[in-house]
């Protein structure tokens, strides 16, 4: 198994990492509308700069995939753990647990009470994923018109 390792995004990773990004939602959705989501196109812009987390995964010279933690709504308790990616050819190898933990860690180390997530009902790799990494699901939304129910989960950091 070749090393993973984490670092923070900088400005050289914009175009691989929003190539990453594409391609999982291609993917995933069998088709990519980018106008609904415009945080990809300038990553530095829309995480960085406001004082967010974005994380890149490097295996064998190249981004295997990405993730990002940022506050709720500017909230200081609750955060939110976004555009987990990771590359097709390096799924299933623990690339997103991998991301997904050190991001949980990030929120701990910053105070924070609740990290939420969103996914669909039909990820069952990312339903698996949070899962096992301790998020419970509190809602499920119909999106007509992406044709998909979303699956909101939540995790509480505070401790009993």
């Amino acid at each position: 198994m070749t090393v993973i390792e984490l670092r923070p995004f900088t400005v050289v990773d914009q175009a691989p990492v929003r190539a990453l990004i594409w391609a999982g939602m291609t993917a995933r959705f069998g088709f990519l509308d980018e106008s609904a989501n415009p945080d990809v196109d300038d990553i530095r812009a829309h995480f960085i700069m406001p004082g967010e987390t974005f994380l890149v995964a490097w295996q064998d010279d190249q981004i295997s995939g990405c993730g990002a933690l940022m506050r709720e709504h500017g909230s200081d308790l609750t955060a939110r753990i976004v555009r987990v990616s990771v590359s097709a050819d390096r799924q299933r190898q623990g690339v997103g647990r991998l991301i997904s933990a050190r991001l949980l860690e990030i929120a701990r180390e910053r105070g924070f009470s609740e990290v939420l997530v969103e996914t669909n009902e039909g990820w069952t790799s990312a339903l698996s994923l949070y899962q096992a990494l301790g998020f419970r699901e509190y809602t499920r939304i119909p999106n007509e018109e992406f044709g998909f129910v979303e699956v909101h989960m939540r995790l509480s950091l505070c401790v009993p």
